[in-house]
């Protein structure tokens, strides 16, 4: 439909920088309506009755096909998030990666701001190629600080926590089936930081 926009539904993940990624299929209006004008935008809310109390953002950028060297750890980390797209990986999916222009966003009522690309993106560090190292170790030897952090800092008694991703800002854990994100106290641009951070946190949760 020329001249008119189209919105739709999609699933993201964000990668290391904060930019979303999708995995939509080549049959889909809103993959052929990339093709045809890159430039789109995407809105996001949190899940609440009252959306317009809520956080939510407007990202405007430009979607363009993952490259084939950011293929593998864009595929590991979509997949670790939301389990369920693995069965599409073999079908005529594709991810597509949001390059942002400008955002904005809306903490609450009445409060909004637009924020430019440079500022929103995260610093640019090696912790995609670490990320799966991480992961299995923490899950592997540590369950019982996965566990704590989700106490300690999510409020949610979990039985079963499994990291399933961490950037510069935080790292999420699967709590039981629910998403859960624990902050960083700072920013942190690679491994060792990572684990200088999460050791400190399980010292606070310790106390």
């Amino acid at each position: 439909m020329q001249d008119y926009p189209y919105a739709s539904f999609v699933e993201y993940v964000t990668d290391q920088m904060g930019r979303p990624v999708m995995l939509i299929s080549a049959l889909a209006e809103h993959t052929h309506n990339i093709h045809y004008h890159a430039k789109l935008s995407l809105a996001a809310s949190e899940a609440t009755s009252n959306v317009l109390a809520a956080p939510r953002f407007t990202y405007l950028g430009e979607a363009k096909l993952v490259p084939d060297e950011d293929l593998a750890t864009c595929r590991a980390r979509y997949v670790r998030y939301l389990p369920h797209v693995a069965e599409y990986l073999s079908l005529d999916f594709a991810f597509y990666r949001i390059e942002p222009h400008r955002i904005r966003s809306i903490p609450g009522f009445a409060a909004a701001v637009w924020v430019s690309a440079g500022d929103y993106l995260a610093v640019s560090t090696h912790l995609a190629e670490a990320e799966e190292g991480i992961l299995q170790h923490m899950n592997r030897d540590h369950a019982d600080a996965l566990r704590a952090y989700c106490r300690c800092r999510g409020g949610v008694e979990a039985h079963e926590a499994v990291m399933v991703g961490v950037d510069c800002d935080g790292f999420d854990v699967r709590a039981d089936g629910v998403l859960l994100r624990i902050d960083f106290d700072s920013p942190v641009l690679d491994a060792h930081a990572v684990r200088d951070a999460l050791v400190k946190l399980a010292e606070e949760c310790r106390k």
